[in-house]
């Protein structure tokens, strides 16, 4: 079943969080977790997600359980002549529990999510992908042709 976060989920939402974390550790050689207690960040992702209201949450649920879960943030863009109510989405925290990957399930909750947005009035939506994520984000219609700028503050 696909539907949005409700706050009953939001434990499972950070335990997802946590994992996804300490798996980009192993595979990128980040340090997200390293030296950080696992339940002060359950609660504060907890916190987060009660008090935050940037992003929608999106889950996939299989027998009580969120096997996959994506966050929206929708963007009001600046109006300019004859285009008054333009808007873009950024989609992130994309993870789908190891032992349900390559089943369908994060294509298909991403599916859900694509036709939401395209309802919601939104012209595209915008993701930065990791290195192992690129080609799945390909095969699901994104374009690797548009390149983003930035600007590191750090």
């Amino acid at each position: 079943m696909i539907r949005l976060a409700e706050e009953k989920d939001f434990l499972q939402l950070a335990e997802m969080k946590w994992e996804h974390s300490a798996e980009d550790d192993i595979t990128y050689g980040e340090t997200n977790i390293v030296g950080v207690d696992k339940q002060q960040f359950i609660d504060d992702f907890i916190t987060f997600l009660k008090n935050d209201s940037t992003y929608t949450v999106f889950v996939m649920e299989q027998d009580g359980i969120v096997i996959s879960a994506m966050y929206v943030a929708i963007i009001n863009k600046v109006p300019k002549p004859k285009v008054y109510n333009s808007k873009l989405a950024y989609l992130t925290n994309v993870h789908t529990l190891s032992v349900y990957r390559n089943k369908g399930y994060g294509t298909q909750l991403l599916s859900y999510i694509k036709n939401y947005l395209k309802n919601e009035g939104c012209e595209m939506v915008i993701v930065w992908p990791s290195k192992n994520s690129a080609r799945w984000y390909e095969r699901n219609d994104f374009n690797p042709d548009n390149s983003m700028m930035q600007c590191d503050f750090e």
